[in-house]
């Protein structure tokens, strides 16, 4: 080991350490190592946890308080961009964790997949692999050890979700599960043991805006939401900015400052008479031989001082070294990690491992930089910086700051930083997880940690901090973000979807995008697809520098296609250098929201070539965009040329110059401005005008903001969750059906995750439902394309999810599209 000199750092950085370690923090944070109480909570969804509950258990009662969400949202709508599946997952498995941040909780997931809306619990449970789902809860309660279990939802139809009752139906089995020595006993001998919760309640629920009401007078009730003096707020403030992190979903929500009351069921166990608690011992008490522990924590509040954290350091030392001597258990390891995490806050101590760079190729060297910054007068000593294979010592005491500017080779082996969930290809319903240590975790694991040991007032510590990439933005001051471990290169495609209508004798190109993650030298690259079929060779005569980007077009001749119908080519580049030869097969995708840390994963790069007959009409469409989607790539395939709506540009002047206008989906969700517009867009159609208007929500979270058809129209809830229901063509001659593609059973085949949602509702006779479809055991529902003639043009609404199967190179969907958005007056 090298030593190296240091020296004193002459400003501290800001970082969310120093944000939490606030002293009124820290004496709520000595009243939660009193407290010996855990809760878990269980529902299906981000958004779906009780809030106020979590935020009252860990704030105000200074529980423990875990929320387990049985998928992390893959399968919902976005707000607020375009991701849809597994980044929509990542997306909102980062806003649950700044809710958890906020309310104090802690975050935990199954390997189950959010596959869209389901209508019972046995279709979600059956394709999430029930057994494999209800092991994964099984484990975390057995883990967590929780006295109280309590749902969101019933185990039955008033979830309203299929997706809501299996996560209220899994925590009763996992409740009695959980303590059966004969369930999952492989998970034994993983470190944890058989746990009997006190008992399961539901907390019962009337959401604003919902007929579904569930709670009576009969049922055991407590009051919550009060203030908390040492933070300055109450539990129904915390618990509305926790709430409004789930963005993404529009759940901006108002604070309760005063009191309000929570309702339960018992569907396990004891029921409650006084407490929820009832039965449930939460002091030290419950731990044999902790007296002394019990009463050296009382003497460090009493003698707590407010403006000296650090005073309490040794004697929070002492603590630790007596709760060490305690039998082991599941309590002694939690607090352990309570009091160290306390000691390190109070005594002002700030790590971190930062860079300059966002990414760095395998192979390559890291430059980083290592902090350690003690804020308080006390001292470190026997200081050991660690990071991948390099380390360093401190001699002498630490009692200011330091700081170590070096670097680091990023061996040739290393993964790739990629969400473990999604390492492995996952199946229909579930995420393929190898790792059981794993099966819980919320966040994606850092790509490069920093660790620091040392002796702090005699005691030894060891904390582990991420390495992050840190930056100086002009307007907000210092930004860190995660950063990634990445192959030499990553590409991506222009387009990802081509069209080559049969007979068109077209001929479509996609560019294939290089980025040199590292500098790659002279030599060739060959793009091939799986079955090793060379689709073009590249000379790199000068190689790549590191950053460069080079673009190479790959194109297809309709008639050199043999196959019909949707033809997949996995894609991967081939590297022949001067300095050996590799495959590189990834695409590298992030996620960009102010309100979350950048997400990074990374995806085989595939490309589907659509050889079907499919024949459009017209040339130019409007679009008028919503909450975001992919549709307006869809439409540039199909030969449109696509222009961009502002408000300034619906009046009928301007509109009646295109073939179609077309809203993107929730358009009249997220944009006032067309309650406005409805005049000019009426107009239009009377005079030949085609307006498609896709899918929107009806709720109390998404309120229609204006009319949209000519006639009396409403947009329901109803919905077809199976992708695979046959269609019913209710009006087999109507245009939609037959103009200018003819429509068949076929044209639904292959169809993703659903048919429809927020189907279009009307009496009037003006309205056509032409298409209807059954869910199992259901009623046929028709209104998945409603269509009303005006004048000389037509209003269409359709519910049919395009907006998921035009990105996954559906064809029938391609030529029932075209039939909508094709208007019968165009030449």
């Amino acid at each position: 080991m090298k030593k190296i000199f240091l020296y004193v750092l002459a400003c501290s950085s800001f970082s969310s350490f120093a944000q939490q370690s606030n002293n009124a923090q820290l004496y709520e944070d000595l009243q939660s190592i009193q407290v010996l109480g855990t809760v878990l909570h269980v529902a299906a969804h981000p958004d779906d946890e009780s809030t106020h509950m979590l935020t009252w258990f860990a704030q105000e009662q200074h529980w423990e308080a875990n929320y387990f969400s049985c998928t992390r949202g893959d399968g919902g709508q976005n707000l607020i961009g375009d991701e849809q599946g597994v980044p929509l997952g990542l997306l909102r498995t980062q806003e649950l964790l700044a809710a958890r941040k906020i309310d104090g909780a802690h975050q935990y997931f199954s390997q189950a997949l959010d596959f869209g809306f389901s209508k019972s619990t046995d279709e979600a449970l059956s394709t999430w692999n029930h057994e494999l789902i209800l092991s994964n809860l099984v484990w975390v309660i057995r883990k967590l050890q929780p006295d109280i279990i309590f749902t969101r939802f019933p185990p039955d139809a008033r979830a309203g979700h299929g997706h809501h009752s299996a996560s209220a139906a899994l925590a009763i089995e996992a409740y009695a599960a959980a303590a059966d020595p004969k369930r999952f006993p492989e998970q034994l001998s993983r470190g944890v043991q058989t746990w009997q919760a006190k008992r399961l309640l539901w907390n019962t629920f009337r959401f604003p805006g919902s007929a579904n009401n569930t709670i009576n007078e009969n049922q055991f009730k407590i009051q919550i939401g009060n203030f908390l003096p040492a933070l300055g707020v109450s539990t129904g403030e915390l618990a509305a900015l926790s709430r409004s992190q789930h963005k993404c979903q529009g759940f901006g929500f108002a604070a309760d400052r005063g009191l309000t009351t929570e309702y339960f069921e018992t569907l396990a166990g004891e029921a409650p008479k006084q407490q929820l608690w009832d039965g449930v011992s939460t002091s030290w008490s419950r731990i044999p031989g902790s007296e002394t522990v019990e009463t050296q924590l009382k003497e460090i509040i009493r003698s707590y001082q407010w403006e000296k954290p650090y005073a309490s350091v040794k004697a929070m030392i002492a603590l630790k070294k007596a709760i060490e001597a305690l039998p082991k258990s599941t309590y002694q390891e939690k607090k352990l990690v309570q009091v160290k995490n306390w000691i390190l806050k109070a005594a002002a101590l700030y790590v971190a491992g930062t860079t300059q760079q966002s990414t760095i190729a395998t192979g390559d060297t890291l430059n980083f930089k290592t902090e350690i910054i003690l804020r308080s007068p006390l001292t470190l000593e026997n200081v050991q910086v660690k990071v991948l294979q390099k380390d360093t010592t401190f001699a002498g005491k630490i009692n200011s700051s330091r700081k170590l500017i070096w670097n680091a080779k990023i061996p040739v082996n290393q993964a790739y930083t990629q969400p473990y969930w999604l390492q492995k290809a996952r199946n229909l319903g579930n995420f393929v997880v190898e790792d059981p240590m794993k099966i819980g975790q919320a966040d994606v694991d850092p790509a490069i940690k920093v660790q620091l040991s040392f002796q702090l007032e005699g005691e030894n510590f060891t904390i582990e901090k991420a390495i992050q990439q840190m930056f100086v933005d002009p307007v907000k001051g210092e930004i860190y973000q995660p950063i990634a471990i990445t192959p030499k290169s990553v590409f991506s495609l222009s387009s990802q979807v081509l069209l080559l209508p049969i007979g068109s004798k077209a001929s479509k190109s996609t560019s294939v995008n290089i980025t040199a993650m590292s500098t790659i030298s002279p030599g060739s690259v060959q793009i091939k697809n799986e079955l090793g079929e060379i689709l073009a060779h590249i000379s790199l005569e000068k190689g790549l520098k590191k950053g460069e980007k080079r673009s190479f077009g790959i194109t297809f001749q309709e008639s050199s296609l043999k196959e019909t119908g949707k033809i997949h080519h996995q894609l991967s580049l081939a590297y022949t250098t001067e300095r050996g030869n590799w495959i590189d097969s990834l695409e590298l995708h992030s996620i960009e929201y102010a309100h979350i840390p950048t997400q990074r994963y990374f995806t085989g790069v595939g490309l589907n070539l659509i050889h079907s007959p499919i024949v459009s009409k017209g040339k130019r469409i409007g679009y008028i965009r919503g909450a975001g989607d992919k549709v307006p790539e869809a439409l540039s395939q199909m030969g449109y040329q696509v222009d961009f709506l502002k408000e300034s540009d619906l009046k009928f002047e301007s509109l009646k110059k295109y073939d179609a206008i077309l809203t993107g989906i929730r358009a009249y969700n997220t944009e006032d401005y067309l309650g406005n517009a409805h005049p000019e867009l009426m107009k239009y159609i009377e005079n030949g005008g085609n307006y498609v208007v896709q899918y929107n929500t009806a709720s109390f979270l998404g309120p229609m903001k204006a009319q949209m058809s000519p006639y009396p129209f409403q947009v329901g809830r109803s919905r077809i969750t199976r992708e695979n229901a046959q269609p019913e063509f209710l009006l087999a001659s109507h245009a939609v059906l037959n103009q200018p593609n003819k429509i068949t059973s076929e044209d639904f085949q292959g169809w993703v995750q659903e048919r429809s949602i927020y189907l279009g509702e009307s009496s009037d006779p003006h309205v056509e439902f032409p298409l209807g479809f059954t869910d199992p055991g259901e009623k046929l529902e028709k209104g998945n394309i409603a269509v009303a003639k005006y004048g000389k043009g037509r209003f269409i609404y359709t519910g049919l999810v395009f907006f998921r199967e035009l990105p996954a190179a559906v064809p029938g969907a391609y030529r029932l599209f075209a039939n909508l958005i094709s208007n019968p007056n165009s030449k």
